[in-house]
């Protein structure tokens, strides 16, 4: 009986057309995602409101009007004051809000790089559960070619009516899996509409078609020391890091006096008094915790850096080591069980009568799995080499 068959009749050498497919379908969805979008935004206001708090307080204005007892007169001044911090204080600012807008700009790339990788593995999923429907479709109308041939030999009396009835039960399992994975692709493509921002992707699936592309495995060997030079996380990691030093030096510079300066007048009894004010403000009395902490977090995030890097290259060594392991067996399987040779073999001696219906669906579940086997291989070996293609 077929149980779950995943029967898909592949080529293990597409075309390199169809890698072009790939990635122009991969680019514009892409280019169409709106999560992207959002994280730009996001980012360009995050760096606008850092630029907002290296300016200069708002000036203060002041009025005072005293009434003085009769005779005496009024008494009326004003004054307009500014408040600023260390001068140094602004450099520094300007210097981390440079340095963060650095990062924020590798993070956007980490996040390209991130989102083209889930839309690769996505796409990947496509082909291959198209490629099942296609092969499950295949078997189905096998399946009721063979149902009717017993259903007329019944007829004829030339075949038992148990026969027949396991023709149907196995059509109908095929059928049934068919359904299960037309709701699967269903939802696949409500995944890739979804990334290709909400836009219909009925032509994008056409163009990708039902081949994987064809990578070079050897191209994609994993080197951390490469990897801390391409991964833009990890350049974002630097740039932050470089910011956190400046921030360091804000909060250590903000330890430093702040001043108030104010213009005066005052009118009193018809005469007028000008003058100024100085005021000095001391926050180190307060504020020291503060520098302290900003050290301790960019010695926090230098040992974020390095974990992040060992973290990914260990990753990317594991799918690489994968990637090899299902090659291997997949060059072990060509020639076997990579064509319909089988199929087309055992549905000869059936016609043939050499062998009756147990025997011929006992061996066609048995190349069936195999033939499962084979292709989830493939399949686990694309999903592999999609995670090491993070930088394409």
């Amino acid at each position: 009986m077929i149980r779950k068959s995943t029967i898909v009749f592949l080529s293990l050498l597409p075309s390199l057309c169809f890698a072009s497919d790939f990635d122009d379908v991969l680019d514009t969805v892409t280019r169409n995602n709106l999560s992207l979008r959002y994280t730009a935004a996001d980012n360009t206001a995050t760096i606008e409101e850092m630029k907002a708090e290296n300016v200069l307080e708002a000036p203060e204005f002041s009025f005072e009007n005293l009434w003085g007892a009769k005779g005496i007169g009024d008494k009326r001044n004003f004054s307009i004051s500014q408040s600023f911090d260390w001068p140094g204080v602004y450099a520094a600012r300007r210097d981390a809000v440079r340095k963060s807008e650095t990062a924020m700009q590798y993070l956007r790339e980490s996040a390209v790089l991130d989102t083209r990788m889930e839309i690769r593995v996505l796409l990947i999923d496509i082909i291959n559960i198209r490629q099942r429907i296609a092969s499950t479709q295949k078997i189905c109308d096998a399946l009721a070619d063979m149902a009717s041939y017993y259903k007329k030999a019944v007829e004829q009396e030339n075949e038992t009516r148990l026969d027949y009835n396991k023709a149907v039960i196995e059509h109908i399992n095929a059928v049934r899996e068919l359904k299960t994975l037309n709701a699967d692709y269903s939802v696949l493509l409500a995944s890739l509409q979804a990334l290709n921002g909400g836009e219909d992707v009925t032509g994008l699936v056409e163009k990708l078609g039902v081949e994987y592309p064809h990578p070079n495995l050897a191209a994609l060997r994993p080197d951390r020391e490469t990897l801390r030079a391409k991964d833009p996380a990890i350049a974002a990691s630097r740039a932050s890091l470089e910011a956190q030093k400046s921030l360091v030096k804000v909060e250590k510079r903000s330890l430093l006096p702040g001043f108030s300066v104010s213009y005066l007048h005052e009118w009193e009894m018809g005469d007028n008094f000008n003058g100024f004010s100085v005021s000095v403000t001391l926050p180190f009395l307060t504020q020291r915790r503060k520098a302290k902490a900003a050290a301790v977090r960019f010695e926090a995030q230098s040992l974020e850096q390095e974990m992040n890097l060992i973290k990914l290259a260990s990753e990317l060594q594991g799918e690489y080591q994968t990637a090899v392991d299902l090659q291997e067996l997949l060059d072990s399987y060509h020639g076997v069980i990579s064509d319909d040779s089988n199929m087309e073999l055992l549905k000869k001696a059936f016609d043939a009568g050499q062998i009756n219906f147990l025997t011929y669906m006992q061996e066609l579940n048995f190349f069936l799995n195999a033939r499962r086997d084979f292709l989830e291989a493939h399949y686990r070996y694309h999903l592999a080499v999609a995670r090491l293609q993070r930088y394409e």
